[in-house]
């Protein structure tokens, strides 16, 4: 079988399985990108490719400057696809399967407290001077952000049905589409509030989604993500990117510098494994030590 039609199959047998369509566009992205070199090499048919192939692929990502991350995900998306064709009875063994992956030097750039005090400053600012929605929204959307730790595509989807303002939950739907409840504080709850009056004064009829445009259309992802290019160009921070996911890893570092600990906040970041959760509590302990040493009692006593 061409590996064309192959990663068409895929794609269609996983639309309906329902996966999540940014889930489904990163899997076709993936592929796509493995067909070209695959092309490049003369090999058009999925039952041609050789596990030759697959290390020439993954020199092929080095030498382009892919991240490690970068790489190891398109191994695992590769993988992915020739189990399926395993599956489907279209090969017999999966020439990625000794593919090995890159060496990743873990390191996570999570916000300081400093940091966050600026950008909410001046969100804060921009706010008072011209009470619009775009700055009501978004000054809500990072309060959202590092008051809870959810990833973007769970406050894209965010609805007024989801959140309950007596229980101070939020319902939000997950990687694999599942349904899991955050705990939301009563300082964010009422920052909600003042943003859905905001909404009903202004738009007379309420949209489902929580975070709307100027014409009561559900934002998208990349409406974010421009938010926060914006504020990168504002803030300059040297080490810290401005992004959604720069807010997750600032809760998960502020959780754990105020003592919390480590299988709490796993449940409430919804790691599907605890790992990846202690990648945070190694990163972050590190950098516990060093304020410690920096700022221990007996350092003025002795």
């Amino acid at each position: 079988m061409l590996l064309k039609f192959a990663i068409e199959e895929f794609l269609t047998e996983k639309r309906y399985e329902n996966l999540a369509k940014p889930t489904i566009n990163t899997y076709e992205f993936s592929f796509r990108h493995l067909e070209r070199f695959m092309l490049s090499q003369g090999v058009e048919l999925i039952e041609d490719v050789t596990p030759l192939h697959c290390k020439r692929y993954v020199r092929y990502c080095m030498d382009t400057n892919d991240k490690p991350t970068t790489i190891n995900n398109r191994i695992k998306r590769a993988k992915t696809l020739m189990n399926w064709a395993i599956s489907e009875q279209i090969i017999e063994e999966n020439p990625f399967q000794q593919a090995k992956r890159v060496r990743e030097d873990v390191k996570i750039h999570a916000f300081t407290d400093e940091e966050v005090k600026q950008i909410l400053s001046h969100l804060r600012r921009i706010k008072r001077r011209e009470d619009s929605l775009f700055s009501i929204r978004n000054h809500t959307i990072f309060l959202t952000l590092i008051s809870t730790g959810i990833r973007l595509g769970e406050l894209v989807n965010m609805s007024w049905n989801d959140i309950n303002f007596e229980a101070r939950t939020l319902i939000v739907y997950g990687k694999s589409r599942t349904q899991q409840t955050v705990p939301l504080t009563s300082q964010l709850l009422k920052e909600l509030s003042l943003w859905k009056a905001y909404c009903e004064r202004k738009f007379k009829k309420l949209n489902t989604s929580v975070w709307v445009n100027k014409m009561n259309k559900p934002i998208t992802g990349n409406a974010v993500k421009l938010f926060f290019k914006r504020l990168s160009n504002v803030m300059s921070f040297p080490q810290t990117r401005c992004s959604a996911h720069s807010c997750r890893h600032y809760y998960a570092k502020s959780y754990i510098e105020s003592g919390g600990d480590i299988v709490s906040l796993a449940r409430i970041l919804r790691h599907t494994s605890i790992k990846t959760t202690e990648r945070y509590l190694t990163f972050f302990s590190n950098e516990l030590q060093e304020n410690n040493k920096k700022f221990n009692p007996l350092n003025k006593l002795l």
